[in-house]
């Protein structure tokens, strides 16, 4: 069947242009019945920071000044990351 005949040339695969469009912007895409997973390296990277963020905020006991020398970036930087990634305090009950 030609493509003249209203036949997509993907053949039905699931992948088209469209969806690396949106993976690249980091949306997650999904087919079907599938669980929606970021596999992107923005989403693992984030994720890093998160974490490395917060390890250093939890050893600093939220000293922003020392855990931004301990994560070697600057102060700034770090108010930005922290609220980029809306990080907060967790509050133990004890």
């Amino acid at each position: 069947m030609s493509n003249t005949e209203g036949k997509s040339e993907n053949n039905g695969n699931v992948n088209t242009r469209s969806d690396a469009w949106q993976a690249s912007r980091g949306e997650m895409v999904t087919t079907g019945l599938e669980r929606a997973v970021d596999w992107s390296l923005r989403s693992h990277r984030n994720e890093a920071e998160v974490h490395a963020i917060n390890y250093a905020l939890q050893q600093t006991g939220w000293n922003r000044k020392r855990a931004a020398k301990l994560l070697s970036i600057s102060y700034r930087s770090l108010l930005y990351k922290i609220r980029q990634h809306n990080i907060t305090p967790t509050v133990e009950h004890g």
